[in-house]
C-alpha cells in the first residue's frame, strides 16, 4: 500500500453517522494525525466561550493544525468535522492548494435518521447538537451538495458493519 501524496481527509456527515469513530480508527491504522474539531470546541466552551464563538475558534484552530501537519510535519491528516458549511470545504481546498504534493479526499458518512439517533442515544453526552435532522437519505445528501461529487469523495453508508466501512475507506485513501 502506497500513498503518493500528502492527504487531507475531510470527514463529513451529521452527528451519529460514524465519522469520529471511523476517523480515529483510520488515523490509528494509517498513522495519520486526526484533528477533532468538536473536541477543540468543547475545550473552548469549558473556557467560557459561547457556542458560536467556540465553534469559530475551533474551526480556525483546526485549519491551523491541518496546515501545520501537512507543511511542517509533512504528514497526512484527517479533519473530523461535519463539513456542513461551504467555508469548511473552501478552507480545505485552499490548504491543499498551498501545500506542494497535497490532495484532498472527502469521506461523507451517511446513515439514516433512526441509526443516527440510536447511536447518539447510546453514546456518552457530547457537545454536538443536531441542528438538522433529515428524514430521508436523499434529504441527507442534499445537505452536502456543496461537496465534490465522486470520485473526488467517497459516500460511505455506515449502516454496514464497521469493518466493511473501514475497509472501503482505507481502499479509497490508499493509492
Amino acid at each position: 500500500m502506497k500513498i503518493s501524496k500528502l492527504t487531507l481527509v475531510l470527514m463529513a456527515g451529521l452527528p451519529g453517522a460514524g465519522k469520529t469513530t471511523l476517523a480515529r480508527k483510520l488515523g490509528d491504522g494509517l498513522k495519520w494525525h486526526v484533528i477533532d474539531k468538536d473536541g477543540l470546541k468543547e475545550k473552548f466552551l469549558k473556557q467560557g466561550l459561547y457556542d458560536d464563538e467556540a465553534s469559530k475558534v475551533a474551526y480556525d484552530k483546526s485549519f491551523d493544525a491541518v496546515r501545520d501537519v501537512l507543511t511542517r510535519l509533512q504528514s497526512s491528516v484527517i479533519l473530523d468535522s461535519a463539513a456542513l458549511h461551504t467555508f469548511i470545504l473552501e478552507n480545505a481546498l485552499e490548504i491543499v492548494s498551498s501545500v506542494p504534493n497535497a490532495q484532498l479526499k472527502v469521506i461523507l458518512c451517511v446513515a439514516d435518521r433512526d441509526l443516527r439517533n440510536r447511536r447518539l442515544r447510546d453514546r456518552s453526552a457530547q457537545i454536538t447538537a443536531i441542528r438538522v435532522d433529515p428524514a430521508t437519505i436523499a434529504d441527507y445528501l442534499q445537505l452536502f451538495k456543496h461537496l465534490p461529487p465522486p470520485p473526488d469523495n467517497l459516500i460511505l453508508y455506515t449502516n454496514r458493519s464497521f469493518e466493511e466501512c473501514l475497509t472501503e475507506a482505507r481502499n479509497y485513501l490508499i493509492v
